[in-house]
């Protein structure tokens, strides 16, 4: 099958292939050798390369939303996976990409959690300021000629 790994690599090997000319990715588990792509990648080469040096890369990878032809492209650079990949959890004080967080999440907020709702008072308070806003202008233009 296309898809599966090919080799095992320890953690510590894929750290060393984080430039230009040698650059691959670890999403969810699995290692890709994203060389070629670095100048292709609608992102920016940056990017990846910045995924590449910051280990596993699975969070933000879902985060954006990929494509399912980006998705399925991905096989044609699966070179192997991560010997005992252990998805890291959000519990840990050093996780900086909430990496159990949802797919799609608004934020990259680490361990503040979710993002709160929209209330109610998001809508009313921008209503508020128009309202000053038109008093002010009102009170201005009309009233204060008559005094």
């Amino acid at each position: 099958m296309a898809g599966e790994a090919k080799q095992l690599f320890a953690a510590s090997e894929v750290a060393l292939h984080s430039s230009r000319k040698d650059c691959w990715v670890v999403i969810g588990g699995k290692v890709y050798d994203v060389t070629k792509f670095l100048e292709d990648h609608p992102g920016g080469e940056d990017v990846l390369l910045h995924a590449s040096a910051s280990g596993d890369a699975t969070e933000a990878f879902e985060e954006v939303g990929h494509s399912t032809s980006a998705i399925s492209m991905m096989d044609s650079f699966l070179i192997g996976s991560i010997k005992g990949y252990v998805r890291p959890s959000t519990s840990k004080a050093t996780d900086p990409w909430g990496l159990d967080a949802p797919p799609n999440s608004r934020s990259m907020q680490g361990n503040k959690g979710p993002p709160n709702p929209n209330t109610f008072l998001d809508f009313l308070l921008p209503l508020f300021v128009l309202g000053l806003a038109f008093a002010a202008w009102y009170y201005l233009t009309f009233v204060s000629k008559n005094h």
